[in-house]
Protein backbone atom coordinates (compact mmCIF):
# COMPACT_ATOMS: atom_id res chain seq x y z
CA UNK A 1 0.00 0.00 0.00
CA UNK A 2 1.61 3.43 -1.10
CA UNK A 3 2.29 5.95 1.69
CA UNK A 4 0.27 9.36 1.06
CA UNK A 5 1.86 12.71 2.03
CA UNK A 6 -0.29 12.20 5.20
CA UNK A 7 1.31 9.38 6.47
CA UNK A 8 4.76 10.78 5.97
CA UNK A 9 4.13 13.83 7.60
CA UNK A 10 3.18 12.01 10.70
CA UNK A 11 6.01 9.58 10.68
CA UNK A 12 8.16 12.99 10.59
CA UNK A 13 6.46 13.83 13.90
CA UNK A 14 6.64 10.52 15.48
CA UNK A 15 10.89 10.33 14.58
CA UNK A 16 10.96 14.11 16.16
CA UNK A 17 9.43 12.84 19.18
CA UNK A 18 6.30 15.63 18.61
CA UNK A 19 3.20 14.90 19.48
CA UNK A 20 0.58 17.09 17.22
CA UNK A 21 -2.89 16.31 19.76
CA UNK A 22 -1.03 17.79 23.19
CA UNK A 23 1.70 20.28 21.78
CA UNK A 24 4.05 18.68 24.61
CA UNK A 25 7.27 17.43 23.07
CA UNK A 26 8.51 14.19 25.49
CA UNK A 27 11.76 15.02 28.02
CA UNK A 28 14.83 13.61 26.47
CA UNK A 29 17.83 12.51 28.30
CA UNK A 30 19.06 15.76 27.11
CA UNK A 31 16.71 17.71 29.15
CA UNK A 32 18.21 16.34 32.06
CA UNK A 33 21.39 17.74 32.23
CA UNK A 34 24.47 17.74 33.97
CA UNK A 35 24.24 20.88 36.25
CA UNK A 36 20.92 19.78 36.93
CA UNK A 37 21.40 15.66 37.88
CA UNK A 38 24.04 17.06 40.52
CA UNK A 39 21.59 19.61 42.00
CA UNK A 40 19.57 16.62 42.36
CA UNK A 41 21.82 14.24 43.65
CA UNK A 42 23.07 16.54 46.37
CA UNK A 43 19.82 17.65 47.14
CA UNK A 44 19.12 13.98 48.06
CA UNK A 45 21.77 14.02 50.11
CA UNK A 46 21.05 17.56 51.39
CA UNK A 47 17.47 16.98 52.17
CA UNK A 48 18.42 13.43 54.55
CA UNK A 49 20.54 14.86 56.07
CA UNK A 50 17.94 18.14 56.53
CA UNK A 51 15.52 15.56 58.01
CA UNK A 52 17.70 14.32 60.89
CA UNK A 53 18.60 18.03 61.20
CA UNK A 54 14.36 18.60 61.61
CA UNK A 55 14.25 16.28 64.25
CA UNK A 56 17.48 17.34 66.01
CA UNK A 57 15.98 21.34 65.96
CA UNK A 58 12.54 20.29 67.06
CA UNK A 59 14.30 17.93 70.14
CA UNK A 60 17.42 18.53 71.36
CA UNK A 61 19.40 21.29 69.79
CA UNK A 62 18.45 24.40 68.91
CA UNK A 63 18.95 26.11 65.16
CA UNK A 64 22.71 28.03 65.09
CA UNK A 65 24.02 24.74 67.76
CA UNK A 66 26.56 23.88 65.00
CA UNK A 67 27.62 26.83 63.20
CA UNK A 68 26.65 30.42 63.80
CA UNK A 69 23.84 31.44 62.55
CA UNK A 70 25.12 34.64 60.13
CA UNK A 71 27.14 31.90 58.16
CA UNK A 72 23.78 30.46 57.44
CA UNK A 73 22.88 33.85 55.87
CA UNK A 74 26.67 33.57 54.19
CA UNK A 75 24.72 30.27 52.19
CA UNK A 76 21.97 31.55 51.15
CA UNK A 77 24.08 34.59 49.44
CA UNK A 78 26.43 32.52 47.93
CA UNK A 79 23.86 30.37 46.80
CA UNK A 80 22.21 33.47 45.39
CA UNK A 81 25.06 34.96 43.17
CA UNK A 82 26.11 31.59 42.08
CA UNK A 83 23.02 30.53 40.30
CA UNK A 84 22.64 34.46 39.22
CA UNK A 85 25.90 34.08 36.84
CA UNK A 86 25.27 30.47 36.49
CA UNK A 87 22.17 31.17 34.77
CA UNK A 88 21.45 31.14 31.04
CA UNK A 89 18.62 33.63 31.21
CA UNK A 90 18.95 37.12 31.94
CA UNK A 91 16.26 39.79 33.86
CA UNK A 92 13.34 38.79 36.34
CA UNK A 93 13.03 35.34 35.19
CA UNK A 94 16.98 34.61 36.47
CA UNK A 95 16.46 36.63 39.49
CA UNK A 96 13.34 34.94 40.71
CA UNK A 97 14.77 31.24 40.10
CA UNK A 98 18.07 32.36 41.95
CA UNK A 99 16.11 33.39 45.01
CA UNK A 100 14.08 30.53 44.74
CA UNK A 101 17.07 28.39 44.78
CA UNK A 102 18.98 30.05 47.40
CA UNK A 103 15.88 30.03 49.48
CA UNK A 104 15.12 25.96 49.06
CA UNK A 105 19.18 25.00 48.94
CA UNK A 106 20.36 27.45 51.61
CA UNK A 107 17.38 25.83 53.84
CA UNK A 108 18.51 22.70 53.50
CA UNK A 109 21.94 23.20 54.00
CA UNK A 110 21.60 24.97 57.17
CA UNK A 111 19.12 21.93 58.30
CA UNK A 112 21.48 19.70 56.72
CA UNK A 113 24.25 21.07 58.87
CA UNK A 114 22.57 20.62 61.69
CA UNK A 115 21.19 17.37 61.30
CA UNK A 116 25.08 16.47 60.09
CA UNK A 117 26.17 17.69 63.79
CA UNK A 118 23.05 15.66 65.20
CA UNK A 119 24.09 12.53 63.55
CA UNK A 120 27.72 12.88 64.71
CA UNK A 121 26.87 13.27 68.64
CA UNK A 122 23.86 10.72 68.02
CA UNK A 123 25.05 8.00 65.12
CA UNK A 124 22.13 5.76 66.20
CA UNK A 125 19.51 7.62 65.27
CA UNK A 126 20.50 6.67 61.36
CA UNK A 127 22.14 3.14 62.48
CA UNK A 128 19.22 1.87 63.97
CA UNK A 129 17.07 -0.35 61.86
CA UNK A 130 19.16 1.05 58.78
CA UNK A 131 16.62 3.91 59.05
CA UNK A 132 19.86 6.78 57.66
CA UNK A 133 19.52 3.96 54.55
CA UNK A 134 15.48 4.65 54.19
CA UNK A 135 15.73 7.86 54.75
CA UNK A 136 18.71 8.58 52.22
CA UNK A 137 16.53 6.64 49.37
CA UNK A 138 13.56 8.78 50.12
CA UNK A 139 14.94 11.66 50.01
CA UNK A 140 16.84 11.09 46.29
CA UNK A 141 13.35 9.85 45.13
CA UNK A 142 11.60 13.05 46.22
CA UNK A 143 14.61 15.03 44.97
CA UNK A 144 14.57 13.32 41.50
CA UNK A 145 10.68 13.84 41.14
CA UNK A 146 10.96 17.31 42.32
CA UNK A 147 13.36 18.25 39.51
CA UNK A 148 10.83 16.03 37.39
CA UNK A 149 8.19 18.38 37.72
CA UNK A 150 10.68 21.53 37.32
CA UNK A 151 11.33 19.63 34.23
CA UNK A 152 7.83 20.15 33.40
CA UNK A 153 6.74 23.24 34.81
CA UNK A 154 9.97 24.84 32.47
CA UNK A 155 9.05 22.69 29.66
CA UNK A 156 5.46 23.82 29.83
CA UNK A 157 6.06 27.79 30.02
CA UNK A 158 7.72 27.60 27.11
Amino acid sequence: MPETDDDDASTAEASDGVDSNDGLVPATVEDASGYGLSLTLVGGVLLALAYYGYLAVTGPQTLGQAVPEPFYLLVFALLFVLELFQSRERGAMAVVRAIALALFYGGLTAFAIEGGLYLWTTPEAALDGFAGVTVLAVSLIVAALAYFCYLAVIESGR
